[in-house]
């Protein structure tokens, strides 16, 4: 509401009145008269300017000290943050132990010439080392069952496939025959495999293989030589070398494993690319600077031993280098599983839209690549071990991005509020009314606004803006991208006035709306341009009412309201009235009345003067070229009672230009200086 904003500092005084009356032992009668009091309870300069005092209407003063006034109103504000969404994805990865790649295992076991001469009578003394001799044939001279440990490398494995080859080797210098070899787990019956060799040169070597599928190895093997005869040199000699030996060598090879108790040799359990492609409707974005956005990344292993886990987004860079991490993942509890919960932040980083290989949009590339490297420590291992691994890339939100920004419309019908003239009571003709449309727009792609409606809604009327200015879309060209500079866009800016020339804006304006409605569209991209623009954050498409009013105005009965507060404490008043001083330097005559309110704000008394306030003097050109005193006078009966309830005054102002057709220009300097003065009739006791 446009009010006077008086600000009032009230004085009323306490008449103090003493009377010395003079007493002996004699009744005196008290002595009573009556007598005239006038005290001012009340000062203020009214401007016209405070009229809008926190207002959304301003003044401004012109180069001449005339006033006008500014009324300015965002009705569009669209920016980065509506058009771009790049909602959280996931990618989960559930890796079985399909296979567990252990190399090949070898043990061996030697019996040396040195131990089979020892086990013959005086043999050291027929046999001596490093001497030579014939060696005469024996049969079953070697038989005995020596342990293959194992224990190294597994404590127990159930295969589904693999190979064992037993080897022997005569590194004798005699040849043997009827070799027959058993290998089993030691403690047990059944045969891995058994070897029969009818004849084994010295120097050469036997292999058998047999399959592992379905078989279970212990880390404690035990080989059994059956049988084995020494064929002798006869009639030969050679020399005795006790170094020189029989071999038996196992290789455990091409294993897949079921499980077992074995050391988990280092492996890659997982190596794989991912492509996220974000949904974000006909936009096509090829980089994005990222504001706010990251990964979160879950993984949950069986696996009884460290898992080593490295992540990248090659396309994702900060200041050169690439955005990657690592982190493992603990060794599982027996019979259980780890899970591992880890954030990383990408804020600041730029990201390539484009894919691998750059030839498409709204995908991040990334790898991932877990592994184990082995601890050496013999651990529970199982086909049925897995790893469960989530990749969470986080709502990004984007500090700019670049591409092409798609083709969108906006429809939105804001209200404005305008409700400061709404309480003009009474006619006025506003002399000139200027209202301007400024639209601009900081994105890098072509937008069109179309005002569909305008309108003025006041407490009576409903008035809609009638021009050609708006039968066509107002159309904004692209922003301009500064790189390297302090201003990072130098957007495009439109403008279109609207005046009593080309509509009917002031009738409008003279509705005394409380409210301006708009109905508008905005179109992104009207022409569906795939060029490549660009979006930054907090940047958009924004457009500002804003409404300029000279104030020079004609106008009859004009009302202006405005309402202060008061205090009386005061006995026996028999009659009484106000004065109100006024110093008018407004070229506009002022009629005005007064209202006692008690605390609720009902009317106690109305009062009316016969007077009104005089307009200032002016020069041929209408300006004031002196004040105008006057003063008024509010005379009111039955005032005790009125007075002693009264809280508020309420203060009515009519303005009346004269003659009523004329314009009056109001300059900054003009003011109206009011004194309120009580006069009062009080009786003296």
């Amino acid at each position: 509401m446009y009010k006077f904003a008086i600000g009032m500092k009230y004085t009323l005084p306490y008449l103090l009145i003493l009377c010395f009356l003079f007493s002996c032992r004699h009744d005196f009668e008290k002595p009573t008269w009556d007598t005239d009091i006038s005290t001012p309870i009340a000062y203020t300069t009214l401007n016209l300017t405070d009229i809008v005092k926190d207002s959304i209407i301003q003044f401004d003063t012109l180069s001449d000290n005339s006033l006008k006034f500014i009324y300015q109103k965002e009705i569009i504000n669209y920016n980065f943050d509506s058009l771009i969404h790049l909602k959280p994805i996931s990618t989960t990865k559930n890796v079985k132990l399909k296979t567990i790649n252990f190399s090949n295992t070898t043990v061996t076991h030697s019996i040396t010439m040195g131990n089979l001469i020892s086990s013959i009578d005086f043999g050291t003394i027929l046999f001596p080392d490093g001497g030579t001799a014939v060696i005469p044939a024996y049969s079953d001279l070697l038989n005995e069952t020596f342990p293959i440990d194992a224990n190294d490398y597994f404590e127990e494995m159930t295969f589904t496939d693999g190979y064992l080859d037993l080897t022997i080797e005569n590194g004798l210098p005699t040849d043997l025959s009827n070799v027959v070899i058993e290998l089993r787990n030691e403690g047990e019956t059944n045969n891995i495999i058994t070897m029969n060799i009818p004849v084994l040169p010295s120097g050469e070597s036997e292999t058998t293989t047999e399959s592992l599928a379905g078989q279970t190895l212990l880390g404690n093997l035990e080989a059994e030589i059956i049988s084995a005869d020494i064929v002798g040199t006869a009639p030969n000699a050679v020399t005795i070398d006790y170094s020189d030996a029989l071999t038996a060598k196992i290789v455990i090879r091409d294993i897949e494993l079921q499980e077992g108790i074995a050391v988990f040799p280092s492996q890659e359990i997982f190596d794989e690319d991912t492509v996220v492609a974000f949904d974000i409707g006909d936009v096509k974005l090829k980089r994005v600077l990222v504001a706010e956005g990251g990964v979160e990344v879950v993984g949950v292993s069986t696996i009884q031993d460290t898992l080593k886990i490295e992540y990248k987004i090659p396309g994702t860079t900060l200041n050169g280098q690439p955005f990657e991490f690592y982190f493992e993942l603990p060794p599982a509890p027996e019979g259980g599983s780890i899970t591992e919960t880890k954030l990383f932040d990408f804020s600041g980083y730029e990201i390539d839209m484009t894919g691998k290989y750059g030839d498409t949009i709204n995908t991040i590339y990334t790898e991932s690549r877990g592994w184990i490297d082995s601890s050496g420590v013999v651990t529970y291992i199982s086909l049925e071990d897995s790893v469960f691994n989530t990749i969470t890339i986080k709502e990004i939100i984007p500090e700019k991005a670049w591409g092409y920004m798609g083709k969108d419309t906006i429809n939105e019908s804001p209200e404005l509020d305008f409700g400061d003239f709404s309480d003009f009571n009474g006619q006025f003709d506003l002399e000139h009314i200027e209202v301007k449309l400024l639209t601009e727009n900081s994105i890098g792609a072509k937008a069109d606004v179309r005002i569909n409606t305008f309108k003025s809604t006041s407490n009576q009327n409903e008035i809609v803006l009638n021009t050609d200015v708006l039968s066509s879309p107002i159309s904004i060209g692209s922003a301009t991208e500064n790189p390297n500079s302090n201003l990072e866009v130098t957007p495009s800016t439109s403008t279109v006035v609207f005046n009593e020339v080309n509509s009917n804006i002031d009738e409008l304006i003279e509705n005394k709306p409380h409210t301006l409605g708009v109905d508008f569209e905005l179109l992104l991209n009207p022409d569906d341009n795939q060029d490549d623009g660009f979006l930054f954050k907090n940047y958009g498409v924004k457009s500002e009412l804003q409404i300029e009013i000279p104030l020079s105005f004609s106008g009859l009965n004009i009302s202006l309201k405005d309402t202060v507060d008061v205090s009386f404490s005061i006995d026996n008043i028999e009659q009484a009235s106000f004065t109100l001083l006024a110093q008018n330097s407004y070229p506009i005559d002022a009629e005005i009345k007064m209202y006692l309110l008690d605390q609720n704000n009902l009317v106690l008394e109305s009062l009316l003067s016969e007077q009104i306030v005089q307009a200032s003097e002016v020069d041929a050109n209408g300006k004031t070229i002196s004040n105008t005193s006057s003063e008024l006078t509010f005379a009111f009966n039955n005032i005790s009672e009125s007075l002693s309830l009264c809280k508020k005054i309420a203060f009515e102002v009519t303005l009346n230009t004269q003659p009523s057709n004329q314009f009056v220009t109001i300059y900054s300097n003009y003011a109206m200086d009011l004194k309120l003065v009580a006069n009062f009739n009080y009786t003296v006791e």
